[in-house]
């Protein structure tokens, strides 16, 4: 399923926040043991206008720090979040394929560490606070916030092994 095609509901209980932030935690780590072996011509290999491996990688640490500055957003119960570029041209303009993989894979593990980081200094079962996801067009939580990064680092995990068979 296409990411803009996927739906969430955001009903679950703070209690889920320990496993969700395990995922979030584990991603970089997955991402690497998946990517480690692989060789160059499989890490840059495009099928059309989908990503590279490289690209998905690279994906995920631009990512990072909207993701920051969302969970800041709902802290200042902004209205709304901070809206992401859906055309995701940080990504296609990056030259992530020219990257060496271990390069893309600790670009995003610093930049998951600041995420993190900024998890462990904030309230994040505090559901009062809530700001609108823009496409979503969803009210979110931190924990929600939360839910949709780990969903997003899966989503992305998947489609790699599905390239790599």
């Amino acid at each position: 399923m296409k990411w803009f095609d996927r739906k969430f509901d955001f009903s679950f209980t703070t209690d889920h926040y320990t496993a969700v932030y395990e995922r979030l935690k584990q991603a970089p780590d997955t991402l690497k043991q998946l990517t480690t072996n692989l060789s160059e011509d499989t890490l840059v290999q495009k099928t059309g206008d989908k990503w590279s491996v490289k690209e998905h990688a690279g994906h995920l640490s631009v990512l990072e720090p909207i993701w920051r500055i969302r969970f800041g957003d709902i802290l200042e119960s902004k209205p709304a979040l901070t809206s992401a570029d859906l055309s995701n041209r940080a990504t296609t303009e990056a030259g992530f394929n020219s990257y060496t993989i271990s390069s893309l894979l600790e670009k995003f593990a610093d930049e998951r560490k600041a995420t993190l980081s900024l998890l462990n200094d904030i309230d994040v079962l505090d559901g009062s606070k809530t700001s609108l996801h823009p496409r979503l067009q969803q009210p979110m939580r931190v924990i929600d916030l939360v839910y949709f990064v780990a969903e997003h680092d899966d989503h992305h995990i998947s489609v790699i092994r599905e390239m790599i068979g």
